[in-house]
């Protein structure tokens, strides 16, 4: 879907599997293109709950940038701390790794719009309107409902949140879903997904419920010049 908070729902899943699989199936880019330094200002944690358990997607954003950092809890462990960047500038993903003292990186070509274009075509499967409002993390927001014949989704956005996805990706207010009102875009652009709820009509086993349970200020930056590049 092209709507931003659609998207947001859109990479935040896709993230999971992406951080999930192996880098050696991506294309390789280089380390020298990176800027020195990555800094964050906020901290965006969602908690995603399913049939298969939970997990902790952290999120780290900067006002204004082209880039964020994510990791999930379970990536700390055995194998040291594991946290990547989305770089849209350089469309790049970038996973460092720190194992026992050890700082390393490996960097990847990934172009962020790609990644969501294949839920820009099934738009004109889905019917959308607007629902009732809810408080999520003292943020008052606005739900929505987009449905199709196979899914079920919710979303609820905080229109007045500190800090978005908005500059990861452009708006485009073509092949909307059905019910859709071009205004909502201008409303909501600067919004941050609050909580999706998504219901699989015909395999209740991939129902999931994503909700944000942290969204404060913080101080984090990565230097990129203090880890080494796998291979050398």
């Amino acid at each position: 879907m092209s709507f931003k908070f659609f998207k947001t729902a859109t990479i935040c899943l896709t993230l999971c599997f992406i951080s999930q699989q192996s880098f050696s199936q991506f294309p390789k880019s280089k380390k020298a293109d990176l800027p020195e330094t990555y800094m964050f200002d906020y901290s965006y944690k969602l908690k995603m709950t399913s049939k298969k358990g939970d997990m902790v997607l952290n999120y780290y954003l900067k006002k204004g940038a082209d880039y964020f950092g994510y990791k999930m809890d379970q990536m700390e462990g055995e194998q040291g701390d594991m946290i990547f960047v989305m770089d849209k500038k350089l469309n790049v993903n970038v996973m460092l790794m720190n194992m026992a003292g050890q700082k390393m990186l490996q960097t990847t070509s990934m172009n962020m719009n790609e990644i969501v274009s294949d839920a820009s075509e099934t738009n004109k499967d889905f019917t959308m309107k607007k629902i009732g409002t809810k408080t999520i993390m003292g943020y008052e927001c606005q739900g929505f409902m987009s449905e199709s014949d196979e899914h079920e989704i919710t979303f609820y956005i905080a229109e007045k949140a500190p800090v978005s996805f908005n500059n990861m990706w452009t708006a485009n207010a073509k092949n909307m879903p059905k019910g859709f009102d071009s205004a909502w875009m201008e409303k909501f652009k600067n919004g941050l997904m609050m909580e999706m709820i998504y219901k699989d009509k015909k395999k209740s086993k991939n129902d999931m419920t994503m909700t944000c349970v942290e969204l404060r200020k913080t101080n984090f930056s990565i230097k990129t010049t203090d880890y080494k590049s796998f291979g050398g």
